[in-house]
């Protein structure tokens, strides 16, 4: 009898990490839902977080799918700050997409990581694959520190 019991509250505890690790929050002073267009615009102050990523901006557009029951991507708008796992990278604006794990951002942008320092003007970092590209215009190259410790 104990041995079933501790299978269910095994099984019951497993499935309602599983339920709760989609949960997203997201705070702001205000938002906006236009349901034809799939889209919530969050806007000031904005925090969105979960057991993933934590972003930071002014605005941040949400983008849905057709049955508006998966997120495609986030926009963030102005004053960008995404943290994701042991990165975290800063810029004007920036888009990550969920479902492939990748993240964008473009102007004045800065990387961290395990003490290492990348600045440009653009990141292109797809985490799943654990590859990045970053740009930066002619006049201003990228930098980085690199830290072999």
């Amino acid at each position: 009898m104990v041995r079933i019991f501790f299978s269910i509250s095994v099984f019951t505890l497993i499935f309602i990490l599983n339920v709760y690790s989609d949960e997203l929050k997201i705070t702001s002073n205000n938002l906006e839902v236009d349901r034809s267009n799939k889209i919530s615009i969050f806007s000031g102050d904005v925090y969105v977080v979960n057991q993933n990523i934590k972003i930071w901006s002014e605005k941040l557009i949400v983008k849905f799918n057709n049955n508006e029951n998966e997120i495609e991507e986030f926009n963030a708008i102005n004053e960008v700050k995404i943290v994701k796992d042991e990165i975290t990278a800063t810029g004007d604006t920036g888009l990550y997409f969920p479902k492939s794990d990748v993240i964008n951002l473009f102007g004045n942008v800065e990387v961290y990581e395990n003490n290492n320092y990348v600045k440009c003007d653009e990141l292109f970092l797809d985490i799943k694959n654990s590859t990045s590209i970053m740009k930066s215009t002619s006049s201003d190259r990228v930098e980085a520190l690199i830290n072999t410790n």
